[in-house]
């Protein structure tokens, strides 16, 4: 349920940068701040963006001379880092969310070690890494170790994990939501594990067809409708480039958005991470799906 609270905030940020596009207006800029630091304290994965927004600020607020929004554009930031000290004072490490090590371990390094070596060494290299990082004295060395040992891993096999990133940013806009629909009609997972996974094993036609024919068949529709989705949002992008000033740059945001939520979400791309940003990613499908727009031509006489 908080991906639903964080795509109101992600609407909030869209909606309120549209509206400062369009207006020039301090208030919508500070509306969109807000939201901001709204979706970085729902979802540790929005924390990057204060940095995004403060670039984006000062560069704004230096070409037209508007140093309010610049100050304003720093506040994201300053959540940032007071949340940081605030974790400091309480475990004795600065950072954000130790979720990011999780992910980093759990996911991001594990799915390297299980794409080499397998399921059962995976679990093993695991369960090693946190035996290891638990007998730490304290909270800051565990974690220290965590992000020596996951980045080691993914360091040594840099080529096999860039394309392991690239394969989950892609399912996330394509993904047609086996897991989810899985436990919403209680069907029993694939032997092997989830289809991404055996994608990356090369096992992805094994795994499909092993599904019952009427699961196969509805994850096939989806799976069609979501390509014919993002193709429409690919040439929506592209037809708001001839419109407004307002518009063009609207569509760079929902873009950015898309692309920021993608890259974080990395080899764990599927459809329930879309949905924060969902909604950006069908306005651009409608703008595309829609038929080109008539020529006025201007009558002589």
């Amino acid at each position: 349920m908080s991906e639903m609270l964080l795509q109101t905030a992600v609407l909030g940020i869209a909606i309120s940068a549209f509206a400062f596009i369009h207006s020039c207006r301090l208030r919508y800029f500070a509306a969109g701040v807000a939201a901001v630091v709204a979706a970085l304290l729902l979802k540790p994965v929005f924390y990057p963006l204060a940095f995004v927004v403060a670039v984006l600020a000062v560069g704004v607020g230096w070409r037209y001379r508007r140093l309010a929004v610049a100050a304003i554009g720093l506040v994201p930031v300053l959540v940032v880092g007071l949340y940081m000290q605030w974790n400091q004072q309480r475990t004795g490490y600065f950072h954000f969310s130790s979720i990011a090590e999780i992910n980093l371990l759990q996911y991001n390094a594990a799915g390297v070690v299980r794409q080499i070596d397998g399921p059962e060494v995976e679990e093993k290299w695991v369960t090693q890494v946190i035996e290891r990082a638990n007998a730490a004295p304290d909270f800051a060395t565990r974690q220290h170790f965590i992000q020596a040992q996951a980045g080691a891993m993914l360091t040594a096999h840099l080529g096999l994990y860039a394309r392991q990133h690239a394969q989950g940013m892609v399912a996330l806009f394509l993904d047609p939501g086996r897991f989810d629909l899985s436990q919403l009609l209680g069907w029993p997972p694939p032997a092997g594990g989830g289809l991404l996974n055996q994608a990356r094993q090369g096992r992805l036609w094994q795994a499909a067809t092993s599904l019952p024919w009427g699961q196969l068949a509805l994850l096939g529709v989806i799976l069609l409708a979501n390509v014919a989705r993002l193709g429409f949002a690919v040439r929506g992008f592209y037809r708001l480039q001839h419109d407004s000033d307002a518009m063009r740059y609207g569509s760079w945001m929902a873009v950015g958005l898309l692309l920021y939520v993608a890259a974080l979400t990395g080899p764990l791309g599927a459809a329930r991470f879309l949905v924060p940003v969902w909604p950006l990613l069908l306005a651009l499908a409608l703008v595309g799906l829609r038929g080109p727009q008539p020529v006025m031509q201007k009558q002589e006489g």
